[in-house]
């Protein structure tokens, strides 16, 4: 009799899963955002000498406006050997902060530390904070950076 219990539980707990993945299957591609929400075009950092975008995975930045505020969001994976707090881009031309917008940033782990700060300047510099000769930084990824832009 236990088995049959399981057997009956397990298709009970399976017929919903089953259902959505029919669903999603049969659901069209994803519609322009939502109303209240306006999403610029992504557009591709200017990198410092020595500051090398993974395959795949080119640094852009966009602006994302929700509600009425403006939210800069980051994407791409960058490669580095940074021993002290260095400027690793420029903003795209057109893209102007009127303050310093901050974020935390993953970044390769040492010594139990595995984030850094990423900073966008008013003059738009893009800066990694964190990094020292003991603790050198490797690698940013950006996809997590999201920060109120104005």
């Amino acid at each position: 009799m236990p088995q049959n219990r399981r057997g009956i539980l397990g298709a009970a707990l399976a017929l919903p899963a089953a259902l959505t993945v029919g669903s999603l299957a049969a659901a069209s591609p994803a519609a322009a955002a939502p109303a209240g929400v306006e999403a610029g075009e992504w557009t591709d950092l200017v990198l410092e000498p020595g500051i090398t975008p993974q395959a795949g995975a080119t640094p852009q930045v966009r602006i994302l406006t929700l509600a009425g505020t403006a939210y800069l969001q980051a994407r791409g994976l960058i490669s580095c050997n940074l021993t002290a707090d260095a400027r690793i881009a420029t903003l795209p031309a057109g893209l102007t902060p009127t303050w310093y917008a901050r974020a935390t940033a993953p970044r390769n782990n040492h010594q139990g530390v595995n984030a850094c700060r990423f900073e966008v300047n008013p003059s738009g510099a893009v800066s990694v904070y964190g990094a020292t000769a003991t603790s050198p930084i490797t690698w940013v990824q950006l996809d997590s950076v999201q920060t109120v832009w104005r």
